[in-house]
């Protein structure tokens, strides 16, 4: 049984306060941006899809061993 103060209620959270700002990252680049700045926000977008991905992973083994 896991106990520790990162639960679920926050990993969630977290999660969601990526994806906005995955959103907001995607906006920018739809306004036109230089290729230096293109490629920044294209590895900022992947690393906060693999930060999410993680996130659920963790998310559903916690659920797995409640």
């Amino acid at each position: 049984h896991f106990t520790n103060d990162i639960t679920e209620q926050k990993l969630t959270k977290f999660y969601e306060d990526l994806q906005q700002e995955q959103t907001k990252l995607m906006n920018d680049m739809k306004q036109g941006t230089t290729d230096i700045k293109e490629k920044d926000l294209t590895k900022q977008i992947s690393y906060i899809n693999s930060i999410c991905l993680n996130i659920i992973k963790l998310i559903n083994l916690r659920k797995k061993y409640q």
